[in-house]
């Protein structure tokens, strides 16, 4: 039987004790940039990395130089730990390495035990050290293993390896064995329940992000044309609000109620309701909408001064309300404000260059100076973007016997 040869203890240890400054440089590299991908991604973990110890990086060695270990490689020389929170992190985080590193071999752990078994999960990624090595031990892959675990994952191979692997005793007997597979299951099962309770918070967020959202998007909607308020030409046709059955708190019944009296005529109604609303804590988007509403319900009343007011709230709460740039255009107009009218059609129309109402009330203030040719452009402006918008095809044919009667 031919003799295995052992290596020698000092040559390995001072082989490795050369190696060990830079292979710390490289697991170091390697850590920043997980934890910047990790940044980046918004992805809250602990990014740790270890050098194998020499005494266990040389038992592998010696397995190596056995007969049966002929083809045994060590993998784990340079070790990065990733221990996240929630189980949907560790595949997260996994697609993260896959897409960074190139990705030798991935190995989950758990997998392979049967239920009555005791052994961590975990999921072991071997990836290329994209760095070069100047130096590497015999038998290493010039690789970096990756290991992806949960908190409660992680505290049990912490736990276990100490009970098992570093303890000189005797093997455990069943009882213990039976006892140490329930423990393991129990932090399973709490790693399970832990991601559906983070699940169903996320539901109730994004739910709740919906729900305000779909109100934003309804107000929006129902924004109420003031022009058609101002002209003596043809109203134009408005969006009657479809009202939902149960309204699910006071300030969406406020709100409902109040865009309900506006649509109704009910202006009085309608401005001690958006009143009402905005006595309310409330966010400054819906707050802003809902001060354009009243400064719209006090406009057909004529309170020209109190919409201006109104608008400005607006405004003032939402710096990209076009809708209230025009609207208060349009109390400047009534008020006989043209500049300031025009400064906020204008400033309308830097927002938002395709709403065709912009267009629409510069036209109307350019018609009050007189200044036909401009009013004509800002009317054809308004057909260029919406063909059928029939204010604007009638307010041209107004403009167009102006100019050709005088």
């Amino acid at each position: 039987m031919k003799k295995v040869k052992i290596p020698d203890r000092k040559e390995a240890r001072a082989q490795y004790d050369r190696c060990r400054s830079h292979y710390t440089v490289v697991l170091r590299k390697i850590q920043r940039r997980i934890r910047d991908l990790l940044l980046r991604n918004e992805i809250e973990a602990t990014v740790k990395y270890r050098l194998k110890r020499f005494e266990a990086y040389y038992k592998k060695l010696i397995k190596h130089n056995s007969t049966a270990q002929r083809q045994l490689r060590v993998n784990d020389v340079l070790g990065i730990r990733i221990v996240c929170p929630f189980l949907e992190d560790i595949d997260s985080i996994a697609k993260l390495v896959h897409d960074h590193f190139t990705v030798i071999e991935v190995e989950r752990k758990g997998m392979r035990h049967s239920l009555d078994e005791f052994a961590y999960d975990s999921v072991h990624l071997l990836v290329e050290i994209p760095y070069s090595l100047s130096s590497s031990l015999p038998c290493m892959r010039k690789v970096c293993e990756i290991q992806l675990r949960t908190i409660l994952q992680d505290a049990w191979a912490e736990v276990e390896h100490e009970l098992i692997y570093k303890a000189d005793y005797s093997p455990l007997n069943e009882p213990i064995k039976r006892k140490l597979a329930s423990l393991n299951a129990i932090l399973t099962l709490s790693d399970i329940v832990f991601q559906e309770i983070r699940n169903y918070q996320r539901e109730l967020k994004e739910l709740g992000e919906m729900r305000r959202e779909s109100l934003h998007e309804k107000i929006a909607e129902e924004e109420i044309s003031l022009i058609s308020r101002v002209e003596k030409l043809p109203p134009m046709e408005s969006v009657q609000l479809k009202m939902p059955r149960n309204p699910k708190n006071r300030l969406e019944k406020l709100i409902f109620e109040a865009l309900d009296a506006h649509n109704q005529h009910r202006y009085d109604q309608a401005i001690h309701a958006y009143s009402a609303i905005l006595n309310m804590k409330v966010d400054p988007r819906v707050r802003s909408i809902i001060y354009n509403h009243r400064g719209m319900a006090y406009f057909v009343q004529s309170e020209y001064r109190k919409s201006v007011r109104d608008f400005t709230r607006a405004i003032d709460y939402n710096g990209e309300n076009f809708r209230a740039y025009i609207n208060r255009g349009l109390a400047y107009r009534m008020l006989e404000r043209y500049e300031r009218a025009l400064e906020d059609f204008n400033r309308s129309l830097q927002i938002n260059a395709l709403y065709v109402e912009g267009y629409y009330g510069r036209a109307l203030a350019y018609l009050d100076l007189h200044d036909y040719l401009r009013a004509l452009e800002d009317c054809q402006e308004a057909l260029n973007i919406k063909s059928d918008f029939i204010p604007a095809q009638r307010l041209r044919g107004v403009i167009e016997s102006k100019l050709y009667n005088r």
